[in-house]
């Protein structure tokens, strides 16, 4: 029997079937901290279906012997290693779990940190390990993502990129985010160098690293896992329009500000937020809803504890209203369209705008233009027909690319190239 080829992942998820081999505890004090200023410290909640399901296909691809490196903040023990499946998992307490840690993380080094504590636990994982090939899901990531930096030559590395955020630093006018993205941008330039594969079918991603950063890069035409099957039975409806994210400030105030300029012109209509928020960006939402007298057309769900949970709110909406500020097709678009609701979304140029290559499939308009958007929020409510042709149009399109096991069995070609040629 041919050796299997030892692939250790490096991503951060989080799935009932795994929390049951792990707890999590959290300091009293800094549970009082965070929740004062809005921010959950609930760690047992669905995150990165992509990477679960991805795992998931990996139990049944015996060529491949999968080892899982993943931080868990507030993790009770310092770190917990076990088997699903012939899938193996090394967990580690992320190094700002504590009270002093975190708070020094949120003063000082938020922006500036290289999550030492997390790298070590990393190489300390590899070494044991001993794989043929490290493949990290997300360079946006630094807290386990910069472990990359420290495999040692001779293991072939692969980082797979979900986003490029060096080429969002000039464009975002938020200042939080031009900060953000230029630390985390200067970390991904950082890795995409040290990489000896880069995994992205995105084109333009691919067009900037050989332009911008690195010449010589190796590109593996290869993407992250899908959501959920598809799913078009109806449901009680008790929203028109629904915004979901895990956090919603990542485009929530966007799809706000349109829908406040719809609602002028259909004043019956409503919007349901699902997903976590901090005090801060919930008082910037709420002073949008005060100035247009929103507060009748407006609900909050908050963060739900799975993604089945968030399935099933999103599809007591008609429509989905999901602009986005730096994601090229989030997860969030798949499973609303896998659910049978209607899209609005914003231009990513070889994204979203890839969606409508062979019919119109989401209604698109320019990031930042709310006024286009709500052209779009008033043409799905009057428009007759154009909400089931989408639906149908979305339908197709899912049929063709949710299918998880056949991408995984791409990166089981993948590692096995890279494996032959690194001998």
């Amino acid at each position: 029997m041919a050796e299997k080829i030892k692939v250790a992942m490096i991503c951060s998820f989080s799935n009932p079937m795994v929390r049951k081999h792990y707890k999590t505890k959290v300091n009293p004090v800094l549970r009082y901290i965070l929740n004062k200023k809005g921010q959950s410290t609930n760690e047992n909640v669905d995150s990165a279906v992509w990477n679960t399901n991805a795992i998931r296909e990996f139990e049944k691809i015996e060529e491949v012997e999968l080892h899982v490196i993943t931080p868990v903040r507030y993790l009770s023990e310092k770190e917990v290693q076990f088997t699903i499946n012939g899938v193996h998992y090394h967990f580690f307490r992320d190094e700002n779990s504590g009270l002093f840690s975190q708070i020094y993380y949120q003063v000082f080094s938020k922006h500036k940190s290289l999550f030492p504590g997390n790298r070590s636990y990393i190489k300390k994982y590899i070494r044991k390990i001993q794989p043929h090939i490290v493949h990290v899901i997300g360079a946006e990531n630094p807290q386990y993502s910069l472990g990359l930096l420290d495999v040692p030559e001779g293991i072939p590395t692969i980082l797979q990129l979900q986003a490029l955020l060096e080429r969002l630093v000039n464009v975002t006018q938020v200042p939080l985010e031009k900060v953000s993205f230029a630390y985390k941008g200067k970390l991904e330039r950082q890795l995409i160098q040290r990489a000896d594969y880069i995994g992205t079918e995105v084109k333009e991603f691919q067009e900037y690293i050989s332009r911008e950063i690195k010449p010589d890069a190796r590109f593996l035409s290869i993407s992250i896992a899908m959501g959920k099957d598809i799913d078009l039975s109806e449901t009680e409806k008790r929203y028109d329009f629904v915004y979901f994210a895990a956090g919603i400030s990542k485009a929530g105030d966007d799809a706000l500000k349109a829908f406040a300029i719809a609602q002028k012109k259909h004043p019956q209509i409503s919007l349901h937020f699902v997903g976590g928020y901090d005090e801060s960006f919930r008082n910037e939402l709420d002073k949008i809803i005060e100035a247009h007298g929103l507060q009748e057309n407006v609900t909050f769900a908050g963060r739900l504890p799975t993604l089945d949970d968030v399935i099933l709110e999103i599809r007591k909406a008609r429509y989905a209203l999901l602009p986005l500020k730096m994601d090229f097709v989030p997860n969030t678009i798949r499973e609303a369209m896998s659910n049978g609701l209607p899209v609005i979304t914003t231009i990513t140029e070889g994204g979203t705008t890839e969606l409508n290559s062979e019919g119109e499939t989401v209604l698109l308009s320019a990031q930042g233009d709310y006024g286009a958007m709500a052209v779009n929020i008033d043409r799905l409510l009057t428009e007759e027909g154009l909400a089931d042709r989408l639906k149908t149009n979305a339908a197709k399109l899912e049929a063709r690319q949710t299918n998880n096991y056949e991408m995984m069995l791409r990166w089981t070609e993948a590692y096995k190239r890279i494996k032959r040629d690194s001998k």
